[in-house]
């Protein structure tokens, strides 16, 4: 079975982790993924990439380059992430191959992904609205990391690009009256923005973004943090959930991607809802050591490895090429 995944960004982020982890933890026996040049390198050397130049949905040139190679390659599966690609795929496919696509975020518009011959999704309202041969594949927790040993349970941890998408605002508005520091790691158009609301409210002593912050060094924030917290508006998965329960790490979100399937429906806030967020997080956040998510840790640990999620993707391919 010859599959190749397709990436077309500018940046190396959460979908490309994505990607790069399933297929240097062996998806396929000889993994290909073709990707913009200017972000091949940041993958694993085990993987055979194919480097082009990014292109857009109504590329006449660049399409028909793309159809060549693959024309070249003659793959039985193309695994599309993204609308983009997904959208690009469709147009020149003319079943030639198989098409699977994964939907990684909450998109207001579907049909780009309607047209694949599967359609997953991580989590199960990214493909809400979707009929024909779709299937929820979750994240996973990230295969490199390793248990803790000792935490030092110094702050509460968020992570996150820094877009109104994630509610990082809601978050700092919430904060006046919990006493524990509070620390945001990641980068985006909104940090100006989020510092200018910490020093108008106060919020110095408590309250620190950490920006430039590479995913290998994430491990030394979650060893000292005791808790996670979620504040998105919306979200698809999210990732970073998973790791801190693998870690065993507390964790308190919005209702957003998977989260009601992880967490009892006390340790959720309504989206895009400050008082809401704002209660949760008084009710729970300097007592998170009273609370019990063992229970929560180990279905983790057992139901979100790469290992589970690789099985359920090689199920979907096996299902298409003998269908």
């Amino acid at each position: 079975m010859k599959v190749v995944h397709l990436v077309l960004s500018n940046a190396f982020a959460g979908i490309e982790q994505h990607v790069d982890e399933l297929l240097s933890n062996k998806l396929n026996d000889k993994p290909i993924l073709i990707c913009n040049d200017s972000i091949a390198d940041c993958f694993d050397k085990s993987i055979s990439i194919y480097k082009i130049k990014n292109i857009g949905r109504r590329s006449l040139y660049g399409k028909y380059k793309l159809k060549k190679l693959l024309n070249k390659i003659n793959p039985d599966i193309v695994h599309t992430h993204g609308s983009k690609t997904s959208s690009i795929i469709s147009s020149i496919n003319n079943n030639r191959f198989k098409h699977v696509a994964t939907v990684h975020g909450i998109k207001k518009n579907k049909k780009v992904y309607e047209k694949a011959d599967f359609i997953i999704g991580v989590s199960q309202k990214t493909i809400n609205g979707l009929k024909n041969n779709v299937a929820v594949v979750t994240n996973w927790w990230n295969p490199s990391l390793n248990k803790i040993d000792h935490k030092k349970n110094e702050y509460a941890l968020a992570i996150g690009r820094l877009e109104k998408v994630k509610g990082f605002d809601l978050l700092i508005n919430s904060w006046a009256n919990i006493n524990t520091k509070l620390v945001i790691i990641g980068s985006g158009k909104e940090k100006n923005t989020l510092t200018n609301m910490i020093n108008t409210k106060g919020l110095n002593e408590k309250v620190t973004i950490i920006d430039n912050v590479q995913k290998n060094e994430l491990i030394n924030y979650y060893r000292n943090a005791k808790l996670l917290i979620i504040s998105s508006r919306d979200e698809g998965g999210p990732r970073v959930a998973l790791e801190a329960l693998y870690l065993e790490i507390p964790v308190l979100s919005t209702d957003v991607g998977h989260m009601s399937k992880l967490l009892p429906k006390e340790m959720l806030a309504n989206t895009n809802d400050l008082i809401s967020l704002q209660t949760l997080l008084e009710r729970y956040v300097d007592k998170i050591d009273t609370i019990n998510q063992g229970a929560v840790f180990e279905f983790i640990t057992n139901e979100f490895s790469i290992d589970e999620k690789i099985s359920e993707i090689k199920d979907i391919y096996e299902s298409l090429l003998i269908s």
